[in-house]
């Protein structure tokens, strides 16, 4: 088989397999006493499961709060109706959350979708480059007060209506250790990878708020104008102590 036709029958097949097509049954020859479509199917269950098992992966606190039977019927349902767009099945599911959010799951445990988005968010710093800790960028920018200033790599600003982390940090345990948190406890988390691992750290509202203006490169001056739109005014030195607090996180950075 020439390696085009060899490309063209492995799109067929995976097409086949994701449900997008059936061409690929006619076109393969069976060798054996079973039917094309019946050798197909067997990968096809096969490729299913794995889909299955990559999420359970991923979203192992979801599968915890849900339990097994509620985690697994919602995992095959949203398998056989999200086709896989890689040939990595760790890349598989970003958009279990949304999933969760438009099933009636969502009435039962109102924080289930936002637990599997945090579960995405840390599969993915999990598996980002690691960037160190900067300085304090606002005793380096003196000088150019212009400076566009940026939120690092490798950080995603969580923030949430219920104790996310909380429950997120119980998975291992008894289920019923979430009786001991209260649910409904909004939070504002730093996630970053440093040092190898992902690390979470609580904050402020106003830190939160602010770190949020450097998602898209401003200058202080910008930010804080920006801020103060959409939030309201703060007086001189609430901003001094503001960008005291959020200078020694270390997660910003600035063009060079």
């Amino acid at each position: 088989m020439r390696n085009e036709d060899l490309k063209n029958w492995q799109v067929h097949f995976f097409s086949y397999m994701m449900n997008i097509e059936q061409s690929f049954i006619s076109k393969a020859t069976s060798m054996n006493e079973l039917s094309v479509r019946s050798c197909a199917d067997i990968y096809k269950r096969g490729y299913s499961a794995r889909l299955v098992e990559s999420l359970g992966d991923t979203y192992s606190a979801t599968w915890w709060v849900l339990g097994d039977d509620d985690f697994l019927k919602l995992a095959n349902e949203f398998v056989g109706n999200i086709p896989s767009r890689s040939f990595d099945l760790s890349d598989y599911g970003e958009e279990f959350s949304s999933y969760l959010r438009s099933s009636p799951v969502i009435a039962e445990i109102p924080f289930v979708s936002d637990l599997a988005l945090f579960e995405w968010n840390f599969k993915t710093l999990f598996h980002s480059k690691d960037v160190h800790a900067a300085e304090n960028i606002f005793s380096l920018i003196g000088s150019n007060p212009d400076a566009k200033v940026h939120l690092l790599p490798s950080i995603i600003l969580w923030q949430s209506d219920f104790a996310i982390y909380e429950i997120w940090k119980r998975r291992k345990g008894n289920i019923t250790s979430l009786n001991e948190i209260d649910l409904d406890m909004s939070e504002s988390i730093l996630c970053r990878k440093l040092d190898g691992k992902v690390h979470m750290s609580y904050l402020e509202e106003s830190e939160f708020r602010m770190l949020k203006q450097f998602e898209t490169p401003r200058s202080i001056e910008e930010a804080v104008i920006r801020y103060q739109q959409l939030f309201g005014e703060l007086t001189p030195e609430s901003i001094q102590s503001l960008f005291a607090r959020i200078g020694v996180l270390g997660v910003l950075g600035t063009y060079s």
